[in-house]
């Protein structure tokens, strides 16, 4: 049992005895307002048969000559008067001439209610001008029950009945409900993360009501089933703590793994395997990337495509194995002659590579790629039977560069006339550089 559930029944055991007291006084005060609203109903009836005497007198010549005169908003001010001086519920003025004027607001058909009817009669008319029918509100309970002075009466009743309600409710908290108001403050004070030792539920003296001391019973019984069961879920959260730790130290290495695996297919779809160089993906990003700022900065930039000569006939003769040696020796020559931040050698595919300078004209460019030519040439990688000259494996270079005096549409366009360059001069001999026109 808690807090809120003796709180209840504290108020329920109060609201009975209450109800009890507030029901008799409730009866006696309807005895004495029924009798009051029938002497109201009675003499607000007389009131109303004197009002439905006294309109026609009143009214009936400052209308009939208002119509006379043809002037209608006198009259429909006249009605107005008269509804609100005499609490009139309808007016309806019928003319001669079989018109209406209307004011308030006139029952539906057939509705039993006070009303009077009379003519508008002039000294010089031969015949009526009209007739008034007048229609009085009905006088029901609930039309005497909104009036002021029954309001105050029925006030007074009820504030007698309120009286003797407190003083019933005064009664029983001295007899009952302070000792259920000393346990609801223990009870507040409970804690159920605490033994059952450490709370006393001492409070019911022995001339306590019988309820109470069972009550008191029944709360160390709970007490104790709530310390048991907090001792199981405590041992629950527990391993559920430990449970979620290990899970999340598995999941953090897991994320670990992953973002590790991501870093490397995000560094092997830009870089070649066999090479390490760049691959032609990297390749098309550099190029776009820095033809745009030679552009936009009116610098220069060299573009050097290179093709191994006669590499078929090479892995042939040495097989497949020596022809990736080979390669990958190129890929270091070109790592070693280039190694600014802002140069890029790349592999493009098969023996074929590329150089990206940025920074450099045609002519500057020409040096460093023809002692490159020379250099490798040098490593002698023989190469019998090449319709190159010595036997030896050489490489063909194709040399574009941008710049304000030679401008280029696009890098696609610049990177076409290396390709040229290189077509150059493979038709030129092979072991040699081409520059674009």
């Amino acid at each position: 049992m808690n807090t809120r559930s003796l709180t209840d029944m504290q108020a329920a055991v109060k609201s009975r005895t209450s109800l009890a007291l507030l029901v008799l006084g409730l009866s006696l005060a309807a005895v004495f307002g029924a009798w009051r609203v029938q002497q109201d109903l009675d003499l607000r009836s007389e009131q109303q048969a004197l009002d439905l005497k006294a309109l026609p007198l009143i009214y009936a010549e400052p209308l009939a000559r208002t119509l006379a005169q043809a002037r209608e908003d006198q009259a429909r001010s006249l009605m107005a008067t008269m509804l609100q001086r005499h609490g009139i519920q309808g007016l309806e003025l019928k003319l001669a001439d079989g018109r209406k004027l209307e004011a308030g607001r006139m029952p539906p058909a057939g509705t039993v209610q006070a009303h009077s009817e009379f003519a508008l009669l002039t000294p010089l008319a031969d015949s009526p001008l009209g007739s008034v029918h007048v229609v009085m509100p009905a006088l029901t309970l609930g039309h005497v029950l909104s009036q002021d002075r029954l309001q105050l009466q029925l006030a007074q009743d009820l504030a007698l009945v309120l009286l003797l309600g407190l003083a019933a409710a005064w009664l029983v908290d001295r007899s009952l409900l302070r000792h259920l108001r000393r346990l609801t403050e223990e009870i507040r004070r409970f804690d159920a993360s605490q033994p059952p030792s450490q709370f006393d539920w001492s409070i019911a003296p022995r001339h306590a009501p019988r309820e109470l001391r069972q009550m008191e019973a029944a709360l160390v019984h709970v007490q104790q089933s709530v310390d048991s069961q907090l001792q199981r879920e405590q041992s629950r959260a527990d391993a559920l703590t430990q449970e979620i730790a290990r899970q999340s130290a598995a999941l953090r290495a897991a994320e670990q793994a992953l973002d590790s695996k991501q870093r490397e297919l995000a560094a092997l779809s830009r870089v070649d395997a066999l090479t390490g160089l760049a691959n032609r993906r990297e390749f098309d990003d550099a190029l776009r990337r820095e033809f745009k700022r030679a552009q936009r900065q009116h610098s220069q930039l060299a573009l050097a495509v290179m093709d191994l000569d006669a590499f078929k006939h090479f892995n042939q003769v040495h097989g497949h194995g020596a022809g990736d040696q080979a390669l990958q020796a190129f890929a270091r020559l070109l790592s070693e002659r280039f190694k600014r931040d802002t140069d890029l050698v790349a592999r493009l595919g098969g023996e074929e590579f590329v150089a990206l300078l940025p920074g450099f004209d045609l002519h500057s460019a020409q040096g460093l790629l023809e002692q490159l030519r020379e250099d490798w040439r040098s490593l002698g990688l023989l190469n019998p039977g090449s319709p190159v000259s010595d036997g030896v494996l050489t490489v063909s270079i194709g040399l574009s560069a941008y710049s304000a005096q030679h401008p280029y549409l696009s890098s696609q366009a610049m990177l076409q006339a290396a390709d040229e360059a290189l077509a150059i001069a493979k038709h030129a001999g092979r072991d040699r550089l081409s520059l674009a026109a």
